[in-house]
C-alpha cells in the first residue's frame, strides 16, 4: 500500500470527525476510536489520524461497515475555490488541495506535472479555477479538470490552447506523466483519463491517458513503433469503454504491435477510484487480464481455452454471445496429448507441450465439446427480500442472443428447481428465451448462483427514508450520508454493504432537477409568512422520523384559507421542489379505509396531504362523511396506520408505521379533539398580502416544474448533516424562548411551534443569503403568534360551539311567555337538557344560523363552557309534561 504524504487535509478531516455529534469519535493518540457505527449503531468506528482517508467498523463480522472520508463528509471536499484560494505565496493552493485532498495522490511524487488555471464560461464573464495538464513539451495545448463548477452540457472538463496544423488539439496524442519514458520491451497500460494514469504511477505502472474512450492515440503508438512495447488496452470497466477497447485492439493488431487487454469491473469505478480505496493492486490487475481474455474471445472454444487454464474443470458451463453452452473436456486424452511419451526404446521422453502455447491450443480443440444448451444467458443478480410481506424472489438480467435489449426478471424458487421449469418460466417471463440442458447443467448452474456468497437486495414497498439503512431510497437515485447514489446496472442501489431498491410504482419522484436560491424572496413576497412556515415545515418533513427518534414526535401541519388565496399554488409548488408534478395531495373523502391506509405507507420522511377533506359535495348528509382527523393522532408519534389480519394460521397482525409528515389543507379549520388540536401547527392564508403584481409572481411558481427547481430536494439530502446540525442548536432556543411567553401555558405547543421554527433556521443551509438572521426572527416571531392563537384555540370552544351556544342562550329570551330558561328541560337547577331538533326549529323561526347537527354532534362532547355529561337521554320535561329527549350538559 502507498504511504500516501498528503500536504493538506488531514488535520481538518480529524477536526471535522472529532466536531460530528452523531460520530461522537474519542481522540486516544494515534487513532480516532469509539465513533458510533452509521450501520450497526456500534460504538466501533475508528479511524488513522495520519491517515484519515476511510473509517471502518471494528465488528468486521457482524458488520464490516466502512466509506472514505469523501463519503462521509462530502461538504470537505467540496467549495476548494473558497476554502483553498490561491494566495502570492501558493498560486496552485485550489489545485493541490483537489489532487491531494480529494484525489488522494501523493503531491510530492507529482510537483511540477500540473498548474493551477482558470476557465471562462462562454457568453459570460463568469470564471473557476481548473487543475491544468499540458499536452505538448512546448506549453501550446493542455487539458484540464474544472474545480467546484461543471459546464452547461454537464462536463468538468476542458481541452484548449493551440491548435495543431490538422486543425485538432489531440487527435492521435496520448498523454504521458513528464518523468515517465518508454523504453525497448516496456509495457504500457492505455487508460482514459489524466487522474488513471496518475493513480498508475503511484505503483509503478507505466500508463498513458487517451483522454476518451472513442480516442485512439495512433500518433503516440507510431511514435514507439519498433520498440516492442506491449500495449495493455485498460480502459473504463462501462459499456463505451469495452467498445472502445475492441476498437482499439484491431486498430493496435493491425499496426502489428503487442496487445493485451485488462477488463475492469462494471461498476462505476476506475483506477483512481481504486487508486483511492487502496485497493490498486496486483490481485485487480492479473483478474482484469484474465477477465480480458475471456472477454477478447472469439469463439467459444477459444474463451473455454482461457477458461479452463484457470479453472481444469472436465465439464463447465460458458456464456458467448449473450448464449450457454455446455462444454465438455476428454480430460484423459488432453493429458496424454500434452504429455507424449517416448516412441521407442532408449528414447527419452519428450518435453511436456504447455496448454498455454499454439501446440496447446490445437491439442485442445482436439479434445473438447460444445453444445448450446440456451439461446438467452441469464446471469444471476441477487435474492430480493421483503421483509414486510416475507417474501423473495431470485433476480436474473437475461441477455438476448439476438439482440433484444436486456430484461430483469424475478423467479420463484420453484423456478429454478428442474430443466423443465427453468425452461417455462424464461418462456413466460423474458422475450424468447429457452433452455435445453439436462439436470446436472442446471445443478452446475444453480450451484453458481446459489453457493456463493449470496447478494442480498432488501425491497421496501415505500418511496423515502429507510430507517434500517438510514438511506432516502427513490426509484432513480439514493442518498446516505450526505452521498447521491445512482441506479446500478442491476437494478437496485448500494448503500455500503447493503442493496436496497423501491418496489412502489405509484408515487414517482425525480431528484435531478435543478436548484436555483434567487426564487425563494420572490415566494415570500407572493405567500407571505404562511408560505414560509410551511416551507420550513415541508423542509423539516425529511427528516420526520430522525426527529421522532430524538424527540419522540413530528407535528401535523394544517394550511386552510379562503378559496383563491393561493394554497392549491403553494402546494404543488413545494411537491415540485421534491420532484413530483400536477400533485396536490389527495382526497381522503375519495378514498376508500384501505386506500387510505396505502396512501399514508406510501411515503418515509415526505409529506402526506390530505386536501379538501371538509367539502360538501351536496348530497344530504355529505358534511356527515367527513374524514375524523382524530383516526390520525397515532401518526404524531409515528404509530400504525391501521391494523391488518395476516393469512397465516395464528394470531398474527400486520400493523405499518406511520412514516411521513401530515399536512393537512382545507377552506375550514380541523374540528377534533383537544388532543389532536394540540399536535397541529396552524397557519390561514388570506388575500390582505396580496399586492398588484402578486398574480404574476405567483404564476411564475405556476410555470415551474420538476425539472426547474426539484433540485431543491437533491440539495437539502446533500447538506442532511449541516441541516439537522441548525436544526439540533435552534431547536432549544426556540423552545426555551416559546417556553418563557406568558400567553402557552401547553408544552406541547411549545414543543411542535419551536421545531416549525428551527426548520426555519435551517432554510439558510439552502438559502445562505434569502434568508438572513433577520428573516429567521421575523419568522420565528410569526410562528409564536400561531402558538399564542393555538393556545387560545384550545383554551375556548371551537366557533361553532361558541356559535351554538350564544344562539341558545338568545332563543333562551325570545319565547312569548317569557318564561325563564325554556329551553332547558331539565328538573335540575344544575344541568341543562336540551332538544337539538327544538333548537334548529327555533333558529329558524327567529333567523339564527344553525350549526349541521351532525358536526355539532361531534364537537358538542369536547365543549368547555358547559361540560358535556349524556347525549339523547329520555328526561320528562319540566315544560311540555312529556319524554323528550335530550343532551345533557352542566350549567
Amino acid at each position: 500500500m502507498t504511504n500516501y504524504r498528503q500536504d493538506i487535509g488531514a488535520d481538518e478531516i480529524v477536526r471535522s470527525l472529532m466536531q460530528d455529534s452523531s460520530l461522537q469519535f474519542v481522540d486516544c493518540n494515534t487513532h480516532l476510536r469509539k465513533g458510533i457505527c452509521p450501520a450497526c449503531g456500534k460504538h466501533e468506528l475508528w479511524i488513522k489520524k495520519d491517515e484519515p482517508w476511510r473509517v471502518s467498523c471494528n465488528r468486521e463480522t457482524k458488520c464490516g461497515w466502512t466509506a472514505s472520508t469523501r463519503e462521509l463528509l462530502p461538504e470537505l471536499f467540496t467549495n476548494f475555490s473558497k476554502k483553498y484560494a490561491p494566495t502570492e505565496n501558493k498560486p496552485n493552493q485550489t489545485a493541490d488541495a483537489v489532487m491531494g485532498l480529494d484525489r488522494g495522490f501523493d503531491l510530492s511524487k507529482i510537483r511540477g506535472w500540473y498548474e493551477q488555471a482558470a476557465y471562462t464560461f462562454p457568453r459570460s464573464t463568469t470564471m473557476c479555477h481548473t487543475v491544468r495538464f499540458y499536452l505538448d513539451k512546448e506549453k501550446t495545448r493542455y487539458w484540464e479538470r474544472l474545480i467546484d463548477k461543471t459546464k452547461a452540457d454537464g462536463q468538468k472538463n476542458n481541452i484548449g490552447g493551440k491548435r495543431k496544423p490538422d486543425g485538432s488539439l489531440f487527435k492521435g496524442d496520448a498523454w504521458l506523466p513528464p518523468t515517465v519514458s518508454l523504453e525497448e520491451g516496456d509495457r504500457c497500460f492505455l487508460v482514459e483519463a489524466i487522474f488513471h494514469s496518475i493513480a498508475l504511477y503511484h505503483y509503478d505502472i507505466k500508463a498513458a491517458a487517451t483522454i476518451s474512450s472513442n480516442h485512439f492515440p495512433e500518433a503516440f503508438i507510431k511514435e514507439h513503433a519498433g520498440k516492442g512495447i506491449t500495449w495493455v488496452l485498460a480502459l473504463d470497466g462501462d459499456k463505451a469503454g469495452r467498445k472502445g477497447t475492441i476498437k482499439d485492439a484491431k486498430l493496435l493488431n493491425k499496426m502489428g504491435e503487442k496487445v493485451e487487454v485488462l477488463i475492469l469491473p462494471d461498476n462505476g469505478k476506475d483506477w483512481d477510484d481504486y487508486h483511492r480505496e487502496h485497493k490498486l493492486n496486483k490481485t485487480l490487475i492479473e483478474n482484469g487480464l484474465y477477465k480480458g481474455k475471456l472477454f477478447m474471445a472469439e469463439s467459444v472454444e477459444e474463451k473455454a481455452y482461457f477458461f479452463y487454464q484457470r479453472h481444469p474443470y472436465r465439464t463447465f458451463i460458458l456464456d458467448f454471445k449473450a448464449a450457454l453452452y455446455g462444454i465438455e473436456i476428454n480430460s484423459g486424452a488432453l493429458e496424454m496429448d500434452l504429455n507424449p511419451k517416448k516412441k521407442q526404446d532408449g528414447e527419452s521422453d519428450p518435453e511436456p507441450i504447455k496448454l498455454s502455447s499454439k501446440q496447446g491450443w490445437d491439442i485442445f480443440i482436439r479434445n473438447v465439446d460444445v453444445d448450446q444448451i440456451s439461446n438467452v444467458y441469464p446471469r444471476f443478480l441477487y435474492m430480493e427480500r421483503d421483509e414486510i410481506m416475507e417474501e423473495q424472489r431470485y433476480v436474473f438480467q437475461i441477455n438476448y442472443s439476438n439482440g433484444n435489449p436486456s430484461d430483469i426478471i424475478g423467479l420463484e424458487g420453484t423456478n429454478i428447481t428442474s430443466p423443465d421449469a427453468f425452461h417455462k418460466s424464461l418462456l413466460n417471463k423474458s422475450r424468447g428465451g429457452t433452455f435445453d440442458g439436462e439436470v446436472k447443467q442446471l445443478k452446475i448452474l444453480r450451484d453458481g448462483w446459489l453457493n456463493s456468497k449470496m447478494k442480498t437486495v432488501t425491497a421496501i414497498p415505500f418511496v423515502g427514508y429507510d430507517r434500517d439503512s438510514s438511506a432516502y431510497v427513490f426509484q432513480n437515485a439514493a442518498y446516505f450520508n450526505g452521498q447521491e447514489i445512482k441506479l446500478n446496472n442491476d437494478g437496485y442501489f448500494q448503500v455500503g454493504k447493503t442493496g436496497i431498491k423501491t418496489t412502489l410504482n405509484g408515487v414517482s419522484i425525480e431528484t435531478d432537477g435543478e436548484f436555483d436560491t434567487t426564487w425563494l424572496e420572490n415566494f415570500h413576497s407572493a405567500f407571505h409568512w404562511q408560505g414560509l412556515a410551511l416551507l420550513a415545515f415541508w423542509l423539516g418533513s425529511l427528516f420526520a422520523q430522525q426527529i421522532r427518534t430524538k424527540h419522540k414526535s413530528w407535528p401535523f401541519f394544517e394550511f386552510t384559507g379562503e378559496p383563491g388565496a393561493g394554497k392549491s399554488t403553494v402546494l404543488e409548488f413545494l411537491w415540485k421542489l421534491f420532484g413530483r408534478d400536477d400533485y396536490e395531495g389527495f382526497d381522503v373523502m375519495k378514498a376508500t379505509t384501505a386506500g387510505r391506509r396505502r396512501a399514508f405507507n406510501q411515503v418515509s420522511n415526505l409529506p402526506v396531504v390530505i386536501i379538501e377533506s371538509d367539502r360538501d359535495d351536496g348530497s344530504k348528509d355529505g358534511k356527515a362523511k367527513q374524514f375524523d382527523f382524530d383516526l390520525c393522532k397515532p401518526f404524531f408519534n409515528g404509530r400504525g396506520t391501521g391494523t391488518l389480519g395476516v393469512a397465516r394460521r395464528n394470531n398474527d397482525v400486520e400493523e405499518s408505521l406511520f412514516q411521513a409528515a401530515l399536512v393537512i389543507s382545507q377552506n375550514a379549520e380541523v374540528d377534533g379533539s383537544e388532543a389532536l388540536l394540540q399536535r397541529v401547527v396552524h397557519v390561514h392564508v388570506d388575500k390582505r398580502h396580496h399586492k398588484p403584481d402578486s398574480r404574476d409572481t405567483a404564476r411564475w411558481f405556476e410555470r415551474q416544474s420538476s425539472k426547474t427547481v426539484g433540485g431543491f430536494m437533491r440539495k437539502a439530502l446533500r447538506h442532511e448533516r449541516q441541516i439537522l446540525q441548525v436544526y439540533e442548536k435552534a431547536f432549544p432556543k426556540y423552545e426555551r424562548l416559546f417556553g418563557q411567553n406568558e400567553k402557552i401555558r401547553n408544552e406541547r405547543i411549545v414543543k411542535n411551534h419551536a421545531q416549525v421554527a428551527a426548520f426555519g433556521d435551517a432554510l439558510s443551509v439552502l438559502f445562505p443569503k434569502a434568508m438572513t438572521s433577520e428573516r429567521q426572527e421575523a419568522l420565528a416571531s410569526y410562528i409564536l403568534k400561531r402558538a399564542e392563537a393555538r393556545e387560545q384555540r384550545l383554551a375556548h370552544d371551537h366557533p361553532m360551539l361558541e356559535q351554538f351556544w350564544e344562539s341558545y342562550h338568545y332563543l333562551n329570551t325570545q319565547h312569548p311567555t317569557k318564561e325563564d330558561d325554556f329551553l332547558n328541560h331539565s328538573n335540575k337547577s344544575d344541568q341543562l337538557a336540551i332538544n337539538l331538533e327544538q333548537i334548529r326549529e327555533m333558529c329558524q323561526r327567529h333567523g339564527q344560523e344553525m350549526p349541521d347537527l351532525r358536526q355539532l354532534k361531534k364537537l358538542l362532547p369536547h365543549g368547555k363552557r358547559h361540560k358535556f355529561i349524556e347525549s339523547s337521554r329520555a328526561i320528562n320535561s319540566r315544560h311540555l309534561g312529556k319524554t323528550v329527549r335530550c343532551w345533557i350538559f352542566q350549567k
